[in-house]
């Protein structure tokens, strides 16, 4: 979430921006600004300034349909007791950052179906008001009535990460394990991304291959993910950390730290005092800093740490979020006992894959 910001909270969930949503409303508003009416405004007998007032305000407001939607699923989740870690627009629509999605068929259904509900309530009570057939009102509405129509249909399609591909795996769970749901949903999320691809290409239109490619490396992803955890969810970090790491202490210089990682042949080390980690350095911390630099002056403060009890999945987690690749293991004290590496958790995962695999 590095190229996103924050705009503001709504009941605790964090509402955040992606820099590519400003390039879908730019796009967005132009096509309605030239699209026959009832899909835009383009033919409308109203003064240019008025219809492109009209576009720019149903882009906004269609991306404002789609947090009611991400927000429908927010809220409904974290009733559910899932943790909501708050909603990204961006230029696909929006997503809400759930801890997880619930394992039991039951509530992913209800969580999953809340949002494209969500949409056809806008697009009914939007549809209602273009019944008042005031000017200019009226047609901004039937256009906003559309969209959500679509929207809510869309969401339906059965393939992650759309909601409609939480729905069918909710359902398949009921008949098998989340594990075997999850591939099969996948599966057929990719089939459809697969022919919405190739239809893309016979009728040259380069935004259904985009939308093609987004289901299919979210369905990958999806399917990924839950492999991942099924084989990691077992473990935990204290059984594949490296106890008793090598560490630097705040005065070390560059020179002293760069012969540490020649010699140990690691790229990055806690850095400790009374045992207790205040810092991470790495080689691109000190690569071109001077050689009498000290460590303390160069290294990350805002360290991540993990306790020994935890699943390795969790781990595997908290490093693909935050895109670091170690994470220091400290004890219930708040001491330093090991670290955990991505290359640990990968060798674990490629062997505990390859026993089930075997079994």
């Amino acid at each position: 979430m590095k190229s996103s910001f924050k705009i503001f909270s709504i009941s605790g969930i964090e509402i955040r921006i992606h820099f590519s949503l400003f390039i879908i409303l730019i796009l967005l508003s132009y096509i309605l600004y030239i699209q026959q009416y009832p899909l835009g405004f383009g033919n409308l007998e109203y003064s240019q300034s008025i219809r492109m007032a009209l576009s720019i305000l149903s882009s906004v407001g269609l991306f404002m349909a789609v947090l009611m939607h991400e927000l429908s699923h927010s809220l409904v989740s974290r009733r559910s007791g899932v943790n909501v870690k708050g909603i990204l627009l961006f230029i696909f629509g929006g997503v809400s950052l759930l801890e997880e999605f619930p394992k039991e068929p039951g509530k992913e259904i209800i969580i999953a179906f809340v949002g494209p509900l969500t949409s056809f309530i806008i697009a009914l009570i939007s549809y209602g008001i273009f019944l008042s057939g005031i000017p200019v009102i009226a047609e901004f509405f039937i256009v906003f009535a559309y969209f959500n129509a679509v929207l809510g249909v869309f969401n339906l399609i059965p393939a992650f990460p759309l909601d409609g591909g939480r729905i069918l795996r909710g359902f398949l769970a009921r008949r098998t394990n989340f594990l075997k749901a999850t591939q099969m949903a996948a599966g057929i999320g990719k089939s459809l991304a697969i022919f919405m691809g190739i239809f893309g290409l016979l009728a040259f239109s380069p935004w259904l291959i985009l939308i093609a490619l987004f289901i299919y490396m979210g369905a990958n992803e999806e399917e990924r993910m839950v492999v991942v955890e099924n084989i990691l969810v077992g473990s935990k970090v204290k059984d594949v950390m490296t106890p008793n790491p090598v560490t630097v202490l705040p005065d070390t210089t560059v020179e002293e730290a760069l012969e540490l990682m020649l010699r140990t042949r690691h790229l990055g080390y806690p850095v400790v005092e009374n045992n207790r980690v205040i810092g991470i350095i790495t080689l691109q911390d000190i690569s071109r800093a001077p050689k009498d630099k000290r460590i303390e002056d160069l290294m990350s403060k805002n360290v991540l740490t993990i306790k020994p009890d935890v699943t390795t999945f969790d781990a595997f987690k908290i490093m693909n979020e935050h895109r670091i690749g170690r994470l220091p293991v400290v004890n219930y004290n708040g001491e330093l006992i090991g670290i955990v590496s991505r290359t640990d958790l990968m060798r674990i995962l490629e062997l505990l894959g390859a026993m089930s695999i075997g079994e």
